[in-house]
């Protein structure tokens, strides 16, 4: 499992390509799209997860990618075979829905193997298989229990190591942690990735969770109303987002509304140094133009000595780390977030005027600023 936030090399070869897909349901005046022309290459091995609100697409996409809905436009290529108009039973593709589906009256084993029965798979491929699966999985043990018997976070193994076993070229997995607890989830989150990395298999992930995404994934799509918006590694999606929504989305976030003049960028009646000379070089941001600077609280410092005052409002403590809620002259709200040391009380105290700052590579610049 690679370092948490580090980059993803991404992969040479494409194992699905998403060219121009569209999804609408009804027609005339009253028809909805579900997808407007989404387009992504997915790799070969790659963990890639779809995340976005309930509503977003992503489960729509992922049912045209496993053949459950049929695109209203555009491609759908599985190692440059469009499949777009093939049932799903003819696709090298399998899935894990929310609800495990799996069947009450037969064991662990006879589920894992259920489906290469159907395959008409011998019978001795079929037993070592399923051996190899519930090695996988780690569920040996539970081999001959039925899976009524069994708790939530090992029915969700089982329904893992059945959708393995045909050993799909592509894994679809719809919101499969939604139903567990958090500290389960956060196990299987674990071991989601060590079973891609295992197996080799490209996996496309679907979920609301942002820390799920942000932990387990090489690149991010995060949708919107039908749109991808931004795709990029867990670190780029975080500290680089090319959106409004993307970055409120992701984590907490504060937002500063500043304008680019001619010495850089005028925020709160004064100039912030955030690099803009690189911006204003490449034309892709204009002098005179609105914008927005995102900053993460965990990248903001709180001195006496900080150029940018403000007063704490309130301080809320959560184990590992202290929020500061601040209040700025303008009015505007903003967070900040420190880490907490062992038997050290917090330096500030509600109701203090202090200064904050930020370092330049600190502050992302989103140009879609909404008026």
């Amino acid at each position: 499992m690679p370092e948490p936030g580090a980059e993803a090399t991404r992969p040479s070869k494409n194992a699905i390509e998403l060219r121009n897909v569209g999804k609408s349901f009804g027609a005339g005046a009253n028809a909805f799209f579900a997808l407007k022309d989404v387009s992504a290459n997915i790799g070969e091995n790659e963990f890639f997860t779809l995340l976005g609100p309930s509503g977003c697409g992503k489960t729509t996409l992922l049912r045209c990618i496993a053949g459950f809905e049929e695109p209203t436009r555009g491609e759908i290529l599985l190692y440059d075979q469009d499949i777009a108009s093939l049932p799903p039973y003819r696709r090298p593709v399998n899935t894990v829905f929310q609800s495990y589906a799996l069947f009450p009256h037969m064991t662990v084993g006879e589920n894992v193997g259920f489906g290469l029965q159907m395959l008409n798979r011998p019978r001795d491929e079929i037993a070592s298989t399923v051996n190899e699966m519930l090695r996988l999985v780690q569920m040996e043990e539970l081999r001959d229990r039925r899976t009524s018997e069994i708790s939530g976070g090992q029915q969700q193994r089982v329904a893992l190591a059945r959708a393995l076993a045909p050993k799909p070229k592509v894994l679809l997995l719809d919101e499969p942690l939604s139903a567990l607890d958090l500290k389960l989830r956060k196990e299987m989150q674990v071991e989601l990735k060590r079973l891609q990395t295992e197996t080799g298999i490209t996996f496309i992930f679907v979920t609301h969770d942002q820390e799920e995404a942000l932990t387990m994934s090489d690149r991010v799509a995060v949708m919107n109303k039908g749109d991808i918006l931004q795709i990029g590694s867990p670190r780029e999606i975080y500290n680089q987002p090319k959106h409004r929504f993307v970055a409120d989305f992701i984590g907490d976030i504060n937002f500063l509304d500043a304008i680019v003049t001619e010495c850089g960028v005028t925020c709160q009646a004064e100039i912030v140094d955030v690099g803009m000379v690189e911006f204003l070089r490449e034309g892709e941001i204009a002098v005179g133009q609105h914008i927005t600077l995102a900053i993460r609280p965990e990248r903001i410092t709180l001195s006496a000595q900080a150029r940018h005052p403000c007063r704490i409002e309130n301080i809320v403590y959560h184990g590992t780390d202290t929020i500061y809620h601040l209040r700025l002259p303008n009015d505007d709200r903003m967070l900040a977030r420190s880490q907490n040391s062992e038997g050290h009380a917090p330096a500030w105290q509600t109701g203090d005027d202090i200064g904050w700052a930020a370092a330049p590579d600190a502050l992302a610049v989103i140009a879609d600023n909404p008026s």
